[in-house]
């Protein structure tokens, strides 16, 4: 287990990055909730999304609403691939 890789209380896997982690794979650093760039973010495998520490949360309230059925979905995904999305984007 990556020590990088954090979990939700659903169990959706997300990491810290900074801008300089976005531009090194041709991102921008603007967050995917709010548009504007920020110099921290979150990385969320399940979404492909980065998010600002606002947005974050606010992501979090959200997801804590998403039904059992697709959380499941999401989760086995996430099992078979989410460490070598990291790994790929280079931030673990």
């Amino acid at each position: 287990m990556n020590e990088k890789i954090k979990y939700t209380p659903q169990g959706f896997s997300y990491i810290d990055i900074t801008i300089f982690d976005c531009l090194s794979w041709g991102g921008l650093g603007i967050c995917d909730g709010c548009g504007k760039p920020h110099k921290e973010l979150k990385l969320i495998y399940v979404l492909h999304d980065t998010y600002c520490n606002k947005c974050f949360d606010t992501w979090l309230k959200r997801s804590a609403k998403y039904s059992k059925e697709d959380i499941e979905y999401d989760l086995e995904i996430q099992k078979e691939n989410h460490i070598q999305w990291y790994k790929y984007h280079g931030v673990i």
